[in-house]
């Protein structure tokens, strides 16, 4: 039986098609980590085995013993129904390390570049949310240009995309977060964006992409699409915008859903 045929297997692998289809996850561009319950990894427990274990240099502490289904460095959103098995991979960590349990190239492999980026922000939002599961980046097409023509003041970022639509305010009412240009990877930016995802669900980085997160993976590309649809919105008018939703339209907003 494929391992495919377990329901959030095949779901990981259909989300990641449609970042492609979607233009959000071109050539290698793009990483999602899935955190696995005790129960779905039970499900797997005929697929995997430690095929090895990886050091890492950040900190674990409050990961030990957490297992993450996480896309490959290198991989291709477009191949990933055909390669899932080397593009996908099941991780579980313990103090200072990871071990490896299925995929990534039979344990050859080894997950994207912005792991910690991904775990660190796992832990983060499960501080603020323990019902989190996923954590996806990718490279939204009009979010993208929209930090190249506005200011990239967080608030005044999340204030536009307010008053763009009405859904905007009900999808994120706790607003975004806009982390200065930093270099993408491993390194400073990791950290940095788990500490802004402590309070908020969405991380943007500037001329280069999103950080998303959810309690589904609906719920964090229904979080995607709508940021990106009114970046769109946003950067199709700019030029000539001459009405829009006012502060106190926003305000009215917020009182009526009681967000």
């Amino acid at each position: 039986m494929s391992i495919l045929n377990i329901d959030f297997m095949d779901d990981i692998v259909e989300a990641c098609h449609y970042f492609w289809k979607a233009g959000w996850g071109e050539f290698h561009a793009g990483n999602i980590s899935y955190l696995l319950s005790d129960e779905e990894l039970s499900k797997l427990k005929d697929y995997t085995e430690v095929l090895t274990t990886v050091e890492v240099d950040f900190d674990t502490q409050g990961l030990e013993g957490k297992s993450f289904l996480i896309t490959r460095s290198g991989a291709c959103f477009r191949t990933m129904k055909k390669r899932y098995e080397e593009d996908l991979g099941i991780i579980q960590f313990h103090k200072g390390s990871y071990d490896i349990l299925w995929g990534l190239r039979n344990g050859e492999g080894r997950p994207t570049s912005e792991l910690p980026a991904h775990v660190l922000c796992h832990r983060a939002r499960l501080s603020d949310d323990i019902s989190n599961k996923i954590v996806m980046h990718c490279h939204p097409t009009y979010i993208n240009a929209m930090t190249m023509i506005h200011d990239l003041d967080e608030d005044e970022f999340t204030k536009t995309l307010w008053k763009m639509n009405s859904e905007c305010c009900l999808v994120f009412p706790e607003g975004l977060s806009v982390l200065p240009w930093m270099v993408c990877g491993e390194g400073e930016i990791g950290p940095a964006t788990a500490k802004k995802m402590e309070k908020k669900r969405v991380v943007i980085w500037p001329f280069h992409g999103i950080f998303s997160s959810g309690s589904s993976i609906d719920d964090a590309i229904g979080l995607i699409e709508t940021l990106d649809k009114n970046a769109q919105v946003y950067v199709s008018v700019k030029s000539n915008l001459i009405n829009s939703m006012s502060d106190e339209n926003v305000q009215e907003l917020k009182k009526h859903f009681n967000l």
